[in-house]
């Protein structure tokens, strides 16, 4: 064979041997490849759990005074104590202008307490046959601490009378509800008349019910 011929047969056998000696490095580097896609992906899962996480938790920590107000009012028309109470600070102080010093009421526990002999409370333990409701009608926030609402009173689903009322609500760095100040069209006296007889009749007479400064809600 010709030096020439040789040389064509040598450039010939490099050309064909060429795309072999391209694959190799790719089919050594693939599996690398794969598992760090893998290990990208796993690591972008726990991201996005971890964020969500994270979001729900700020979502909750962040609640505007609208959100909690609102709240407030929903836990205590489903006559939910443990869910009111978990909207309150610790030091929270409850005050009805129109009655004064005695309706004051200071801490989360004593707040607590008094709901629970508030008479849409009390109906619901007694099975009494009416559906106290606060409705809320208008809502005002300041976007930051404060927020005032107005409301009435619907009992059987139908407006009662004299029951409109206003509040006013300012809540923490938390977003827990610290102070919160109402005034009626007319004292809750009117709505704890009208459950008095029957108290009477259970055997729960108002006077079995000392809860302090909050009596005037069953007419005390």
């Amino acid at each position: 064979m010709g030096r020439g011929r040789r040389r064509r047969v040598a450039l010939c056998a490099a050309v064909l041997c060429r795309p072999a000696l391209a694959l190799a490095p790719l089919n050594g580097v693939a599996p690398v490849k794969t598992d760090r896609v893998a290990e990208l992906r796993r690591q972008r899962a726990e991201i996005d759990a971890e964020l969500a996480t994270l979001e729900v938790g700020h979502r909750h920590a962040t609640a505007t005074p609208k959100q909690q107000i609102r709240a407030l009012y929903d836990a205590f028309n489903a006559r939910d104590g443990r869910a009111v109470a978990d909207l309150l600070a610790d030091d929270v102080v409850y005050e009805d202008l129109l009655l004064g010093e005695s309706t004051i009421c200071r801490g989360k526990a004593a707040f607590s307490g008094a709901l629970e002999w508030h008479p849409a409370f009390v109906s619901k333990k007694l099975n009494l046959p009416f559906d106290l409701q606060l409705i809320v009608d208008k809502v005002a926030c300041d976007g930051q601490k404060s927020v005032g609402v107005e409301w009435h009173v619907e009992v059987d689903g139908k407006p009662f009378p004299l029951s409109r009322g206003l509040s006013l609500a300012t809540t923490n760095a938390e977003g827990k509800l610290e102070r919160v100040v109402d005034i009626a069209e007319a004292p809750w006296r009117v709505v704890g008349l009208l459950i008095r007889p029957l108290l009477t009749a259970f055997g729960a007479g108002a006077a079995a019910l000392g809860i302090g400064g909050l009596g005037y809600l069953i007419g005390t």
